[in-house]
């Protein structure tokens, strides 16, 4: 464990938008740790976007104060704009992606623009972290009391310790009282994707349109792994790493495609 610096530089980004619970909850944590901190985030959901840019239409900031801003693209938009035009190249000492009104978990943390926010950030080799919260789908109370007495400590244990190049992390609350929290657990991500439900409708001209549900396949029961955590009642942190490249059967694959 490295000793915080004093007033550390925190770079907050989302995917949901400027006015959501789980920003605010970020901000008014982060704020307790240190007044030098920057918002960017997008200026509508986007949920679901992963890792795009923005190429088809220009880029626009809007400077709500001088640390919150939004812009019209997406959350890697908002991660690098951040980084290049507002800080100039200067890399925050955390970068904080979340919180995300909604799990992500499993192998949805490749649709996620939460997920892939932080994922930028770590290609800038930039200490990062995406966190998310389960929300509740059955008009329960959405219970933040996790947040409340975790997500400082979390944080200021992000700031603490020294990250693997490439490496970023994924963090999930569940949906229970502080109380309910049987601890943290380090976690592997399970294997869930969308099952391929779609709605189908007719618009008014008769066309039909397509809407993706919510539906997931299912996934294999394994404690070490993020979703039977936060079924269970752990907070999940998921380590995760920018390199994609295939190592560990890197030499069977090049026994098949080097000829010479």
């Amino acid at each position: 464990m490295n000793k915080i610096k004093d007033n550390p530089l925190i770079f907050i980004t989302n995917d949901d938008g400027p006015y959501t619970t789980g920003l605010n909850k970020m901000i008014n944590i982060v704020k307790e740790i240190t007044n030098n901190y920057l918002v960017v985030v997008p200026e509508n959901n986007c949920s679901g976007f992963g890792h795009s840019i923005t190429l088809s239409h220009p880029l626009r900031l809007n400077k709500i104060d001088n640390k919150f801003y939004t812009c019209n693209g997406t959350p890697t938009d908002c991660v690098m704009l951040g980084f290049f035009n507002i800080l100039k190249n200067s890399n925050p000492d955390l970068l904080l992606s979340g919180i995300n009104m909604g799990e992500n978990l499993a192998d949805d943390v490749s649709y996620s623009g939460t997920t892939c926010a932080a994922l930028e950030g770590s290609l800038r080799n930039i200490k990062s972290v995406a966190l998310s919260k389960i929300i509740s789908k059955d008009n329960d109370v959405d219970n933040w009391s996790a947040i409340d007495r975790y997500l400082k400590q979390i944080i200021l244990d992000f700031l603490k310790i020294d990250v693997l190049k490439n490496n970023f992390f994924n963090v999930n609350f569940p949906n229970v009282s502080a109380e309910d929290i049987i601890d943290i657990k380090l976690t592997y991500l399970a294997r869930r994707k969308p099952v391929g439900n779609y709605i189908i409708r007719k618009d008014p001209k008769n066309i039909p349109y397509y809407w993706l549900t919510t539906e997931r396949s299912k996934e294999e029961e394994n404690k070490d792994s993020d979703i039977w955590a936060i079924k269970n009642n752990y907070i999940s942190i998921t380590p995760l790493n920018s390199d994609m490249t295939e190592k560990y059967f890197f030499n069977n694959y090049k026994e098949q495609f080097n000829k010479n």
